[in-house]
């Protein structure tokens, strides 16, 4: 089987993992824990970087540590794992979802014309006009690597509009903005360890942030809220969040290969690129000029009139040759738990569902194997 996005291990996560365990530490905390909070700066928005179980729980915990109120606002695309929603809704809060642009990103235009059409600020505040709740943050997801449009306008829109902004970068590590390491502005960065990222620590998460306090009180809550350790003393809810010294020490070792790892993904995008071009009803998704991608994910967009096949049909003849893709997410305002919520002048997600699918990406491609998957999709499996 030709794996979508397989992990791939380099042999240094042995040795940590041997140290790691001669240590006999290896639950929350621990060693090889700082290091890796430490060592991860150099890749996330923030100076303070705190590790935890996975991405879910640092998107839970950051909106958490925006202090909201029952029934808060919070803007995110539709077009998202379903992490990102939850994390909103686990908090009590309720997502207002936006449609996404030609490169699957939240669209800055229809957030622009709900904060201008649909709101008014108070108090220090922006409300809705519907439902007279505060709009706290946005949610912004830097889709299969690359990463939103971070202009000046847009960052200081969200200033005077006192909206806070969180990043799901659960899948854009080691991507860069403009070419720069850091964007500032952003309230709180959220990365992924899972096994199917470029860095996997068979599990794990980051909560990136620049402000002291909140990753103090990050700190805090991830760890049962705890004051007192030797007597127990807890003085709010908090979370069994903090990972694990035996994940830290996995995720250490695929840090030191990150800059091998992005080098290789780039070729295989290009390969893409190259490949597929000029094939009538068939694209694929190009970066955007202002973002250097990981390119985590290859995105083949569809056109099922002038290709002939939908993609639905490339899924399943991919399938038979033991050739693993998927469909993009399902969108967050049609999945039954969230159709409740608001969702504004969305138009284009559905139909990208409907004819864009991910293409095999790992590490671990081989070149001959790349083109076997492109000759199928040019002789449209003949």
């Amino acid at each position: 089987m030709i794996k979508l996005s397989e992990p791939f291990f380099f042999g240094d996560e042995l040795y940590y993992l041997r140290k790691c365990i001669n240590d006999k530490w290896i639950s929350s905390g621990g060693k090889y824990t700082r290091i890796f909070e430490n060592k991860i700066k150099k890749f996330t928005n923030g100076k303070y970087n705190l590790g935890l179980v996975n991405c879910t729980s640092a998107l839970q915990l950051a909106v958490r540590l925006l202090d909201p109120k029952k029934e808060d606002e919070i803007i995110l695309p539709s077009i998202t794992f379903v992490s990102t929603t939850n994390s909103v809704v686990y908090n009590n809060c309720k997502p207002i979802f936006m449609d996404c642009d030609d490169n699957l990103l939240l669209d800055k235009r229809n957030f622009f014309n709900f904060i201008q059409s649909s709101t008014y600020f108070k108090k220090g505040f922006t409300y809705n006009k519907k439902t007279k709740k505060r709009i706290i943050a946005i949610i912004i997801v830097n889709t299969f690597g690359n990463l939103f449009d971070y202009d000046k306008k847009f960052l200081s829109f969200c200033r005077k509009k006192n909206i806070k902004i969180i990043e799901d970068s659960a899948e854009s590590l080691g991507s860069k903005y403009k070419h720069k390491k850091k964007i500032n502005n952003i309230t709180f960065s959220c990365y992924s360890f899972n096994g199917n990222k470029l860095v996997t620590a068979g599990g794990g998460g980051i909560i990136s942030t620049n402000n002291k306090k909140d990753y103090i009180k990050a700190k805090y809550l991830s760890s049962q809220a705890k004051r007192d350790p030797i007597n127990f003393v807890h003085d709010d809810v908090g979370y069994n969040f903090r990972i694990s010294n035996i994940h830290a020490s996995i995720g250490l070792a695929q840090l030191n290969n990150l800059p091998k790892i992005l080098k290789k993904k780039k070729i295989i995008h290009n390969l893409y690129i190259q490949g597929l071009k000029n094939i009538p009803g068939l694209k694929i998704l190009k970066n955007p000029k202002y973002s250097l991608s990981n390119n985590w994910l290859n995105i083949l967009s569809i056109d099922k009139k002038k290709y002939g096949l939908g993609k639905k049909q490339v899924i399943q003849k991919f399938l038979n040759l033991k050739i693993e893709t998927r469909s993009l997410w399902y969108p967050s305002h049609l999945q039954k738990p969230f159709k409740k919520f608001e969702k504004f002048n969305i138009k284009r997600s559905k139909d990208f569902f409907e004819r864009c699918l991910c293409l095999p990406s790992s590490f671990s491609l081989k070149t001959i194997d790349q083109k076997k998957i492109i000759n199928c999709l040019k002789t449209k499996f003949l």
